[in-house]
């Protein structure tokens, strides 16, 4: 009975899959990453692009895009801030790069972001920028 016990152990083992998320955030000093300060993980990200924002009608014209992409960011930084996550992501594509240009004015400025960078990601390419948070 033992042996099909340490068997079944060491099968279950085998099928273990490498999460490197999960080991980033162990090896960030989360004692346990399911408890940890991120609260929910939709609120790590917040994505700008226009079709993913709730405007009411769908439709955002175009002179107002841009401030309610800024409003959003706001409103998202300040509750991750809020929530004492520690880092933050940014989904701001590519485009002509006035987005991140402002969303960096504000960064520049802000006393609880530590720092930040436009590294890349693999799902978002350099399209993103991660934001460390005091």
């Amino acid at each position: 009975m033992k042996k099909k016990k340490k068997e079944a152990l060491r099968a279950a083992k085998s099928e273990q899959v490498f999460d490197p998320e999960l080991m980033r955030m162990y090896m960030m000093g989360a004692t346990n990453p399911g408890f940890s300060n991120k609260i929910d993980r939709s609120e790590d990200i917040v994505d700008l692009h226009l079709e993913k924002i709730d405007s009411g009608n769908g439709t955002i014209p175009g002179h107002e895009a841009l401030f309610v992409q800024l409003d959003k960011f706001e409103a998202a930084l300040d509750k991750a801030i809020g929530a004492g996550k520690l880092e933050f992501r940014v989904i701001h594509g590519f485009g002509k790069g006035k987005l991140k240009e402002e969303i960096y004015k504000i960064l520049e400025k802000h006393p609880n972001v530590r720092s930040y960078v436009n590294d890349h990601h693999s799902r978002y390419g350099f399209g993103s920028t991660l934001i460390l948070l005091q």
